[in-house]
């Protein structure tokens, strides 16, 4: 069965699913750029305070919450507000797919909605994100999707170390539409 998207942020019994899931993923993607503590024994937590609170605050003209679900599960999901970074405009803060589901193109269906979301609704405006640069697969899938460095900055994530970090943007979203 083919993953279908669908948009939340009505229903707070969601928000534990997509947090667990935002776990799951940044476990395994940014092991070795948050200290190993914080992603084994804090960030579960953290991110269903965080997930909890965007659901709670959720406003469907400024924020876009999806989720990519099959069998009543999210195996991907994508977070993106105008409200995160209101300098930059609309801030994709969070793009993941299940670690056992990448490289099936639901990433790309993500990003894509997030795009007919602005086109739809937004006139366009244009879309950014940031990647931790030793992330290199997903530079590697944002350059390949069309995104545009423009800027670069050092951060450092719980309990990890000091890192660089890439915004991309895209000021034509509807170039990432199928």
């Amino acid at each position: 069965m083919a993953a279908r998207i669908i948009r939340l942020g009505t229903s707070l019994g969601d928000a534990d699913a997509i947090a667990d899931l935002h776990t799951r993923s940044r476990q395994v993607a940014y092991r070795g750029l948050y200290g190993d503590h914080y992603l084994d024994h804090e960030l579960a937590a953290v991110s269903r305070a965080v997930w909890r609170r965007r659901f709670e605050t959720y406003a469907p003209a400024q924020d876009l919450i999806l989720a990519s679900m099959e069998s009543g599960e999210p195996v991907g999901l994508a977070y993106a507000s105008f409200r995160v970074n209101p300098d930059v405009g609309l801030l994709v803060d969070n793009l993941h797919v299940a670690p056992e589901r990448k490289g099936q193109g639901l990433g790309s269906r993500l990003l894509a909605t997030v795009a007919r979301w602005l086109v739809d609704e937004h006139a366009g405006a244009p879309l950014h994100l940031e990647v931790y640069v030793p992330n290199q697969d997903a530079l590697g899938f944002y350059a390949r999707k069309g995104g545009i460095e423009v800027a670069r900055y050092r951060e450092t994530p719980p309990g990890g170390h000091d890192v660089e970090v890439v915004r991309f943007m895209w000021s034509k979203p509807k170039e990432l539409l199928p």
